[in-house]
């Protein structure tokens, strides 16, 4: 039903009605429909991996089999199975038939095959996955992290010198520690996010990629060589839940932001 803003909202269920007890709000992210679920329920309920793995092809479920910690093997097969259900509620395609490409440098895209001109990008971290959908098969990135990862003082520290550019340092570098912290993470996320829409991953210099907050309170991605383009992004730090950060990027011919992918009926995502 549409919310207040009159966006399509629905209640958070999975295929065929059946509830999801994994699902948290999703973050509200112009241009994109976004998912957004725990691995792990807090009541401490056993997770439902035989439903993940019953839609992933054989090589994910090789993937999943080869993580060494059990937690790190729920969170891939949830956002795995989170992923291919979103697409099935794009197309009339069950989960487990999606098929991936990858570009040269590892980016994955839906099979050429399926006709379906969605790009999607997926993150996860702390057992919180996040799936982003962008309609025209525009470049997108999304990244989400847990601040706990990152507790250690002399961590906060490597990072800020290696990581943020001068003018992203000069920001954040007098925060008291918790805040550098989270701040340092946020900034992370941002540049994360942007390097896998652009589809270059770590192996962008992630020092001269800069964020700055504009004037609505949103986040501006700053031109540089390796940034020749900044108007056609539009970047984000939607909230996130507590103790975690979200970072996303959209681009677009025009800097204008692309129309949401439409929902099937029964979908379960926002249009944002």
């Amino acid at each position: 039903m549409p919310d207040a803003h009159g966006e399509q909202t629905m209640p958070p269920t999975a295929p065929h009605g059946v509830l999801d007890d994994h699902r948290l709000a999703a973050p509200r992210i112009p241009g994109l429909i976004t998912a957004m679920g725990r691995a792990d329920l807090p009541d401490g309920a056993a997770p439902a991996e035989d439903t993940w793995r019953a839609v992933m092809s054989p090589a994910e479920l090789r993937r999943a089999d080869a993580y060494r910690f059990d937690a790190d093997r729920r969170q891939f097969q949830y956002a795995r199975w989170l992923l291919r259900t979103e697409l099935s509620r794009l197309a009339p395609v069950p989960p487990p038939d999606w098929e991936f490409v990858l570009s040269e440098h590892g980016k994955p895209a839906i099979h050429p095959r399926f006709g379906l001109d969605v790009g999607f990008s997926l993150s996860h971290s702390g057992g919180v996955c996040l799936i982003g959908l962008a309609h025209g098969g525009w470049p997108v990135g999304v990244d989400v992290q847990t601040c706990a990862a990152l507790d250690d003082p002399e961590g906060v520290r490597r990072l800020l010198a290696r990581c943020l550019s001068p003018a992203e340092r000069a920001g954040v570098e007098r925060l008291p520690a918790p805040l550098l912290r989270d701040a340092v993470v946020q900034l992370w996320t941002l540049k994360e996010a942007y390097a896998k829409a652009v589809g270059i991953g770590i192996r962008l210099p992630f020092g001269q990629i800069a964020f700055h907050p504009d004037s609505r309170g949103g986040v501006v991605l700053q031109p540089s060589p390796h940034v020749p383009d900044p108007a056609h992004w539009t970047c984000h730090a939607p909230q996130a839940p507590p103790g975690f950060r979200i970072g996303a990027c959209v681009g677009s011919a025009d800097g204008a932001l692309p129309a949401g992918p439409r929902l099937r009926q029964g979908g379960s995502t926002s249009a944002r």
